[in-house]
Parts: structure tokens; sequence; C-alpha cells
């Protein structure tokens, strides 16, 4: 399948585009750090499947990195992926950030998937690391030096060598700054068919919940008698 990759909630926005069987063939790939991935987006979409002679209906798949990230970034590429599949009626999949970034550890080791969630903590998930690899346990949003109990351990992130500089790092973890993620996506997409469900686009990942809240229903509004009835 010819497959577009999308990684736009890593400090490292990235775009992929290969040929995925047992095997994959990269064909272009652009990455860059963008502050204003949204527009950038396309323009690195369009320059990889300028690269490779392609057009937007030659693709049969879409992955995108479902986060924790940037919430801005994750929702943009969410959004971006779902477009496309809505406009060319092609499958499309979500993939877990924290997974993604566990392929990048070396294989058999445990991997820990590691994204900044802001306020000195950091959303982590243990994996056993490898080609597609094997989630041990659920995600947690801890303080560096509460991820000792993984020791050893390889922890891969971004932003991570500010950390280990740092007295609260525990000893027995090696960190990993990892490359570009979307390649990576298209590894694991060869390693393991993705779940291909469209709605999972609709769906980030957080690793806190949104600052924003939605505002409660009126009494009298269709949404405020739903929401009467949903609490009777």
């Amino acid at each position: 399948m010819l497959l577009l990759a999308i990684d736009s909630a890593s400090p490292r926005v990235s775009v992929a585009l290969g040929e995925v069987g047992k095997s994959v063939r990269l064909l272009a790939a652009r990455d860059e750090v963008v502050e204003r991935s949204s527009t950038r987006l396309l323009q690195l979409i369009r320059e990889v499947l300028e690269e490779a002679g392609k057009k937007p209906g030659d693709l049969e798949g879409l992955l995108a990195l479902s986060g924790p990230g940037s919430f801005t970034g994750l929702r943009i590429g969410l959004a971006t992926a779902f477009g496309f599949h809505q406009a060319l009626g092609i499958p499309a999949a979500a993939l877990p950030t924290l997974r993604v970034l566990a392929a990048c550890a070396p294989e058999e080791s445990l991997a820990l998937g590691a994204v900044d969630a802001l306020r000195g903590e950091w959303t982590v998930q243990p994996f056993r690391a490898g080609a597609a690899p094997i989630e041990l346990a659920p995600s947690e949003t801890l303080a560096p030096a509460a991820l000792e109990r993984f020791a050893p351990a390889f922890v891969v992130g971004f932003g991570l060598g500010q950390v280990v500089s740092g007295p609260s790092w525990p000893p027995g973890l090696s960190a990993i700054e990892p490359g570009p993620l979307a390649p990576v996506a298209l590894r694991l997409a060869s390693a393991e068919l993705p779940v291909w469900d469209p709605l999972a686009l609709t769906r980030p990942l957080y690793a806190r919940p949104p600052a924003a809240t939605l505002p409660k229903p009126r009494e009298g509004t269709l949404a405020g008698i739903a929401a009467g009835e949903s609490r009777d």
C-alpha cells in the first residue's frame, strides 16, 4: 500500500510517504521544527508527494499519530488526516505516539515512550521494544524521579536531554532523543497491520485533560433535555 504518515503533535513535525508491505520502501520524507504546523503541514505533504511523483489520489492509506503531544498540533494532524480520508475515501488509522516512540528503542529492551506533559512531569508508558512494541501497562504522568521503578530501561522522547542532566534523573535509565516519527510509523505499519478506523482520528490522546471545557447545556434546549435524560 502507498501510505502517508503524519506526525504534527511532536516538537519535530514530520511527514513520510512509503510503499508498505512486508517491508517499507520510503519514497520521500520531510521534517522540521515548526511553530505553526497548520500551514506547514499541508506544504510538507505536498512536497513529499511531488518528490515521489505521486498525487493525493494515488494514496491508499493514511496514518496519523494520535498523541499525547501538542494540543493544537495534534488536532491539526488528526483533522488533516480525517479530511484526506473523507475526500479520497481511503483507509485511515491512528497510532499512539507513545508506542511509536517505543519503536525507536533497541529490540527486546524495556522501553518507555515519553512525552513532556509540562509542569515538570512526563507522560510515559512501558513497552517491550521491537518492530511492533508490546504494551506492558497503561500510561502515567509522572515526575522524572518517579521513573526509577522502571529501571533499567530506555526512555524515548523529545527534549529529554535537559532532564537527564538534572539531579532528579534516576540511575539505570538511558535517554534516547528520537528522530522524525512519521517514518517510524511506516515501519510499524509494516510490522503490524494497522487498525483501520477513521473514527479514531476524532479521539486525540492528551497528557492532561484540555484546559477548555464545554459550557453546560441550558435547560429547555435539546442538549439540556438530553443531558437531563442521561442523568435520570
